[in-house]
């Protein structure tokens, strides 16, 4: 930004601000109080009719129920949460289970190279996604071992932590 565009900006700002406070200060003592509670008495004989009863618990059910909510009790509540949490539970040893009996699980991911990008940053992306166990630098001296660190292109690639870090580091680096 221009110097003098930042100036007129700040000025402007300080305009306002004095402006502000000149009406802030001109109209302090000049404010409405507020009005003077009725007496009950008084209340009482124009208000009569206008007094509105509490709706009892089955109105109020049946008008949140018209509304389209479901009204329960706390007891039935608790034993709804219960059973959802047994099911959740249940589901989650089957997971497990499955997981077991499936052997390692395998993580998916899309790493996407930006302009900028080094070796080391990919590699420090794909052990955030627990693609590689090796640290982004352990990495980036693979891609230097098989001489391909300059053939990093910016783009969207597919990766799975199955794949060996040979194949991963082919996928990525492509000679073209």
């Amino acid at each position: 930004m221009k110097p003098s565009i930042i100036s007129s900006f700040a000025a402007g700002l300080l305009l306002a601000a004095a402006i502000s406070s000149v009406a802030y200060y001109v109209t302090k003592g000049e404010t409405p109080k507020a009005a003077e509670p009725a007496t009950p008495a008084a209340t009482e004989d124009t208000n009569t009719e206008a007094v509105e009863t509490t709706p009892t618990v089955k109105e109020m059910e049946e008008l949140l129920a018209s509304s389209g909510y479901v009204v329960q009790t706390k007891e039935e509540a608790e034993k709804k949460e219960t059973e959802w949490q047994e099911k959740v539970d249940a589901a989650k040893e089957k997971a497990s289970e499955n997981a077991k009996s499936n052997g390692d699980v395998v993580y998916r991911t899309s790493i996407y190279v930006s302009n900028g990008m080094t070796s080391i940053d990919v590699g420090n992306a794909l052990k955030d996604a627990d693609i590689i166990k090796m640290s982004g630098f352990e990495f980036s001296k693979k891609v230097e071992d098989k001489g391909v660190e300059k053939y990093l292109k910016p783009g969207s690639y597919k990766i799975d932590s199955s794949m060996s870090t040979d194949k991963i580091i082919s996928t990525i680096f492509q000679k073209q």
